[in-house]
C-alpha cells in the first residue's frame, strides 16, 4: 500500500547516472482507487420507489469512465442480478497509468452474494497490480465472519464477530430504497462492510442529500440529485459525492483526498472501454519542491510542512529520529536526526514485539528462501546493529532489476524475481530482519533528491525499513543503500503490515499527496 519513490544513487540502474534513481510505486494511488469500490457498492445503484414493504429487485448493468483530474485513466463496470434465492453483485475497476514511461495496470474486482433480505452470505475481492493478484475472501459462518487473504504463496485466515446490521452491495441498495435521495436536507446513516476499510467491524456511512445540482466533468454537464457520503473508520474517513437521475440511477461520482480528484461518469460500454492512446504519467505532480539542497551527510534537518488548502487532520509519526510540533496556522515543524543517540533516548525495555516479528502475507519471513538469504547476509555477525547493516547492503545488491513494473510484491515474490522499486526493497529487507529475529516494520514518507525528471532539489514519496536496534527504531534504506540514513526524509507513517489490508497502512499518506508545501528551515 506501497509505496513510493526513491531517489539517490543506485549505480547502473536503467542506464541512469549514479546520482539518480526513482523507483516509484503507485500503491498509494491504487489504494485510493480501491476506495472507489465502496462508492461503487453504495452509489452505482438504481433505486426503486416506494416504501420498504414495496421493495422489489431490478437488475443493474452500467459502465463508467474513470478520470484522474481531467485525464481518463480507466473504466468501471457495475452489475447486479437475482439468481434463485441469492443476489449476485460484481464491481470491476480497471486503470492504466505510467511510471517513468512504463505502463502499469491495476485491475480490481469485488463480488458479493447476499440474501434477498440484504444479509451477507459471502464475498471476494481480487486486486492485480502488474499482474500480481492480491485476494481476500469472506463468508458468514454462524455468528462469525471468516476472512481469508492470499498473495503469492502466503495465505492468512482471520475470524471476527459478525454484525448482522452490516451491509454490502445489495444490502446497501435495499436499505437506500425507502430512504429517498431527492429531498434536500435529508440525512441518515447505515453500517457498511467494506474489504477496503477492514472487516473486523462494519463502517458507519453517513448520507446527506442536497437536492438537484449540476455535475460537470470536462465538457460534460449533467443535472442530478446530489448526495454526500462519508465513511468513518478507525483509520479516518473517506468522503465522496454522487449524482442521480430522476430514476435513481447514479450518473456520476467524485472523490478527492488532498489534491487528488477521482471522477466516475456513466457512459455506454463502448465509450467506457475506449482508452486514450496516450496513457497519462502518474505522480509527477506529487513531487514536492524544496528549492534547497540537503547534503547526503546531513545529521540534523528541520522542515516546515504546510497544506496548500485546508488543514491537516493526519498526525505525523514521531520517534527517535523525528520530532514533530504543531506551529502557527496548523503547520508542522519536523526535526529529523540521522543519529538519535544525541537525544539520549534509548529504551532499555523493549515493548511487545510479536507484531513486528511474525510472518504475514506481505512480510512472509517464514519462507525458507527468506531465511536462507537472511542467514547468508548475516554471516558471522552477532551484534544486531551490524546484522541490520549487513542485511541492508545485501538487499541493495540482491534486487538486481531496479524497475517500476512491479505493483506490490510480497517478500517471497521479491526474493524470487529480484526486481522492483523501493517498496520491494523495503519489504524484502523487513522480512529478512524478522527471519533472524530483528523486529521490523516499513516506513512511508518523503525523501530528498537532488534531481528528479528535470526537477532539482525536490522531495519524492518513498518507502524504507525500520529495525528495532539497541532500544529504538532506526531507519535503513536498502533501495538507496543507506546503512545509516541521513537526515533527508520526512516520516509520515509506519506499519507492521500485519493488518488485514496493506492499503490501510498507506491511508495516513493520502492527505499529503498534492496538498503539501515544504520549506527547509535548517540543515547541517
Amino acid at each position: 500500500m506501497h509505496a513510493f519513490f526513491s531517489q539517490r544513487a543506485i549505480p547502473g540502474c536503467l542506464g541512469a547516472p549514479r546520482s539518480f534513481f526513482p523507483p516509484q510505486s503507485l500503491s498509494t494511488y491504487f489504494g485510493f482507487m480501491r476506495k472507489l469500490f465502496i462508492v461503487l457498492c453504495i452509489f452505482l445503484l438504481k433505486f426503486s420507489k416506494g416504501k420498504e414493504a414495496e421493495v422489489g429487485f431490478s437488475p443493474v448493468d452500467r459502465w463508467y469512465e474513470v478520470y484522474l483530474g481531467e485525464a481518463k485513466v480507466g473504466y468501471a463496470h457495475d452489475r447486479m442480478a437475482l439468481q434463485k434465492d441469492r443476489v449476485l453483485s460484481q464491481n470491476t475497476f480497471v486503470m492504466k497509468l505510467k511510471r517513468a514511461g512504463q505502463t502499469l495496470e491495476v485491475r480490481s474486482t469485488q463480488e458479493t452474494i447476499e440474501k434477498p433480505s440484504g444479509e451477507l452470505v459471502e464475498f471476494s475481492t481480487e486486486m492485480k497490480m502488474a499482474g500480481i493478484p492480491i485476494t481476500k475472501q469472506g463468508r458468514v459462518e454462524g455468528d462469525e465472519l471468516v476472512i481469508r487473504e492470499k498473495q503469492f504463496i502466503q495465505a492468512k485466515e482471520s475470524r471476527y464477530p459478525f454484525d448482522k446490521r452490516g451491509r454490502m452491495s445489495w444490502g446497501i441498495r435495499r436499505e437506500f430504497i425507502h430512504q429517498g435521495f431527492k429531498e434536500a436536507g435529508r440525512e441518515y446513516s447505515l453500517l457498511v462492510y467494506s474489504p477496503d476499510m477492514g472487516m473486523k467491524a462494519p463502517t458507519r456511512a453517513k448520507v446527506r442529500c442536497h437536492g438537484k445540482k449540476v455535475f460537470r466533468q470536462g465538457e460534460q454537464t449533467i443535472t442530478g440529485y446530489e448526495l454526500d457520503l462519508e465513511l468513518s473508520g478507525l483509520l479516518g474517513s473517506i468522503k465522496s459525492k454522487s449524482w442521480f437521475d430522476e430514476d435513481g440511477v447514479a450518473v456520476g461520482t467524485r472523490m478527492s483526498m488532498g489534491g487528488m480528484q477521482i471522477t466516475l461518469i456513466q457512459v455506454p460500454e463502448k465509450r467506457a472501454k475506449t482508452m486514450n492512446a496516450k496513457v497519462p504519467e502518474a505522480l509527477l505532480d506529487s513531487v514536492v519542491s524544496l528549492g534547497q539542497e540537503i547534503s547526503a551527510k546531513s545529521r540534523r534537518t528541520v522542515f516546515v510542512l504546510e497544506p496548500i488548502k485546508g488543514v491537516f487532520t493526519t498526525k505525523l509519526h514521531q520517534g527517535p529520529q523525528q520530532k514533530v510540533k504543531v506551529i502557527e496556522g496548523g503547520a508542522f515543524e519536523v526535526e529529523v536526526l540521522s543519529d538519535p543517540s544525541t537525544l539520549g533516548e534509548n529504551s532499555k525495555a523493549s515493548p511487545d514485539m510479536a507484531e513486528f516479528l511474525n510472518s504475514n502475507v506481505y512480510l512472509d519471513s517464514s519462507d525458507p528462501l527468506i531465511g536462507d538469504l537472511a542467514e547468508k547476509a548475516k554471516g558471522k555477525k552477532k551484534e544486531i546493529a551490524e546484522i541490520a547493516k549487513s542485511l541492508t547492503t545485501f538487499v541493495h545488491g540482491y534486487v538486481a532489476s531496479k524497475n517500476f513494473s512491479v505493483g506490490f510484491a510480497s517478500a517471497s515474490e521479491v526474493a524470487r524475481s529480484r526486481e522492483g522499486d523501493c517498496t520491494e526493497h523495503s519489504i524484502l529487507l523487513a522480512a529478512m530482519g524478522r527471519a533472524v529475529g530483528i523486529p521490523s516494520r516499513v516506513a512511508t514518507g518523503l525523501v530528498y533528491t537532488k534531481r528528479f525528471q528535470g526537477q532539482r532539489d525536490v522531495l519524492v514519496y518513498h518507502m524504507w525499513t525500520q529495525f528495532f536496534v539497541d532500544g529504538k527504531w532506526m531507519n535503513y534504506d536498502s533501495a538507496l543503500g543507506y546503512e545509516a540514513c541521513p537526515a533527508d526524509r520526512i516520516l509520515f507513517a509506519v506499519s507492521s503490515l500485519n493488518g488485514e489490508d496493506l492499503i490501510e497502512s498507506m491511508l495516513p499518506v493520502m492527505e499529503f499527496i498534492q496538498n503539501l508545501k515544504v520549506r527547509l528551515k535548517s540543515s547541517k
